[in-house]
């Protein structure tokens, strides 16, 4: 088994420093804790309540058996007068006053009988105040533990947001999404365990530790190193709940990436009988999941179980130190009695305190993943500030520009001029770097050599967002997100009117289309633009365009994907988007379609023959 952890742990060694991952979970929190310090106060104050009333009840016990068994108490001089002597005789005057206060009166053993209605009265109070310290304890506590997640997932987006093209371009999608969702899941369960336990139960040991440092201080001989002797092997062992915690993670996204490529690929799945395929490779990364998320239950099941040893170990020490100290005659019933509830109870508060630290370690895990894209560089064309403009003529020069995504260049030493209100096609194959060039221009990536001009000014000092807002790009695969139509269409220009957004759409030739719907504009496309055809996500595409009225258009091949009757459709509407704009594609088609247009595709042709 040993050699076997020891090839599990060297091959676990490559998820990365578990301290690397511990720190950068600290800060996460702390941040958390700076600003939200108002609550954090209060979720302090509110967990100190709750464990003082939980065990103040306990301390009740002494003065109750002293009442009761009278008789249990030593004779002569070995008593020891001590602070749970004073207690019990300073309860006992106060049971006498509250009983008198409230005009009750007891036949009989009065006394003793008043000291059982007070210690009633005594541990209902506590009951009910504990019961709102902990109602508020858990409340604010859980309501921290998710706001601090909240935050992380927003600060997450952000980033991912900022991240350039190229990195989603070499990243799976599944991962992406796994680490977003279920590396953030995963901290969300951890800071709300820790919220329950981390404050709470360390303050429950220390009182547990203060009633038996009061009323019977030798057991602290044998008690406080039984805490230690609970809890350190959890030191030990947590690490490698963080490193079998981090396989487990990978091999969930690995498993959320095949679900994914499964469920994208459906058509293409039932078209090829791909089934039988997709779903074994899917159950081989969910089985890969299981063996590893195996591994670390082991590891945190042999936490638990050598904490509990640990706990037996201390209590069979305590009860034979409890059994002398009686049978010596220099402490009550009472004394042993009140300490023995606080010593029981310290086991559960010591094992959730292994949980926390576990689930901490497993979270560690998480944090690699998240803080992996967090320490991704930011797209330096949205972070940079920029020269602000307010207005784009539409003027366009490509001043030898070059571009490659590996070794081998795409675009190469390319330098054209583009004039307002004139327009400019990329002909091409496939892989000549057509698209490749329009993301150029959109600024999704920047020129490796070379230029480009947006009126006179360098595009890499512009600030992108004020130039993107004078743009448009309509793609051959029109995306649409899982809204209405006229959600859809208002992202062009969020804000936009109603009567806008038709218009858009009229000038798109979708208008007819649309309104012939039963829910009209309000009509959900569905998860991609599913409940659409592809002629008519692409005319919502170029209403989003028409609406947003840009000085620079970009077309990448938008018709060449559609029928003959699509087609003829989006090119009107695309005629009335072009009109008045800088950068359109022309002509597309194959070579043989082409040449008999006699447009621009054939011109080009001929000159290269003469060439």
């Amino acid at each position: 088994m040993e050699a076997q952890d020891l090839r599990e742990d060297a091959g676990d060694e490559v998820r990365g420093d578990g301290r690397r991952a511990l720190r950068a979970l600290r800060r996460h929190v702390w941040a958390g804790v700076k600003h939200n310090r108002v609550l954090v106060v209060v979720v302090i104050v509110t967990a100190a309540l709750e464990a003082f009333f939980t065990k103040a009840p306990f301390v009740l016990v002494k003065p109750l058996f002293d009442e009761i068994a009278p008789s249990a108490r030593p004779s002569g001089s070995s008593a020891i007068e001590d602070i749970g002597d004073r207690f019990a005789a300073a309860f006992a005057g106060f049971a006498e006053w509250l009983v008198a206060l409230l005009g009750i009166g007891f036949d009989g053993d009065a006394r003793g009988k008043s000291v059982v209605f007070a210690c009633a009265a005594v541990a209902a109070v506590c009951g009910i105040l504990g019961g709102l310290s902990i109602y508020c304890a858990t409340l604010l506590s859980r309501y921290f533990a998710t706001k601090v997640v909240v935050d992380l997932r927003d600060q997450l987006a952000e980033h991912v947001l900022k991240l350039p093209l190229r990195y989603f371009g070499k990243k799976r999608l599944g991962e992406l999404i796994s680490r977003v969702t279920n590396d953030t899941t995963v901290l969300s369960r951890t800071f709300t365990l820790v919220a329950d336990h981390a404050l709470v139960d360390p303050l429950m040991v220390l009182m547990n530790i203060g009633l038996v440092w009061a009323f019977s201080p030798v057991l602290l001989l044998v008690f406080l190193p039984a805490i230690p002797l609970m809890a350190l092997p959890m030191l030990r062992l947590g690490r490698k709940v963080q490193r079998r915690s981090a396989g487990s993670l990978q091999a969930m996204g690995d498993a959320t990436e095949s679900m994914n490529q499964m469920l994208s690929g459906m058509k293409v799945v039932k078209a090829f009988g791909l089934e039988d395929v997709r779903l074994a490779e899917f159950a081989g990364n969910n089985a890969n999941y299981l063996s590893r998320t195996l591994r670390m239950l082991r590891a945190k099941a042999r936490s638990e179980a050598v904490v509990f040893v640990g706990y037996q170990v201390g209590f069979v020490g305590m009860i034979v130190a409890m059994g002398w100290i009686l049978l010596g005659g220099e402490r009550t019933l009472g004394d042993i009695a009140v300490v023995l509830v606080p010593i029981s109870t310290t086991y559960q508060h010591v094992k959730r305190i292994v949980r926390v630290w576990n689930t901490v370690m497993e979270s560690a895990g998480a944090i690699e993943g998240v803080e992996a894209i967090l320490a991704e560089p930011l797209d330096q064309a949205v972070v940079q500030e920029g020269r602000r403009i307010t207005q784009v003529r539409g003027r366009v020069d490509v001043e030898g520009v070059s571009f490659a995504y590996g070794d081998d260049p795409v675009v190469r030493d390319v330098t054209f001029s583009v004039e307002p209100g004139r327009t400019v096609a990329f002909v091409g194959p496939s892989g000549a770097g057509k698209s490749t060039m329009v993301d150029l221009l959109m600024r999704f990536h920047d020129p490796q050599s070379g230029r480009i001009l947006i009126d006179g000014v360098d595009l890499r000092e512009l600030a992108l967002q004020d130039y993107r807002d004078h743009t448009a790009l309509v793609v051959q695969q029109p995306f649409l997100f899982n809204t209405t139509i006229g959600e859809n269409i208002r992202y062009g220009r969020p804000g936009a009117s109603q009567a806008e957004i038709e218009s858009a759409a009229r000038a798109a030739q979708i208008h007819d289309f649309v309104v012939s719907l039963p829910k009209g504009y309000a009509t959900v496309v569905g998860e991609r633009g599913s409940n659409l055809s592809g002629g008519q996500m692409q005319r919502v595409t170029i209403a989003r365009a028409v609406l947003r009225n840009p000085a620079i258009l970009f077309l990448d091949e938008a018709t060449s994907a559609l029928d003959s009757e699509n087609e003829e459709a989006v090119q009107k509407a695309l005629a009335n988007l072009r009109h008045g704009r800088t950068g359109r594609i022309v002509e597309q088609g194959r070579h043989e379609d082409l040449l008999p247009r006699r447009g621009l595709y054939a011109r080009l042709i001929d000159l290269q023959d003469l060439s």
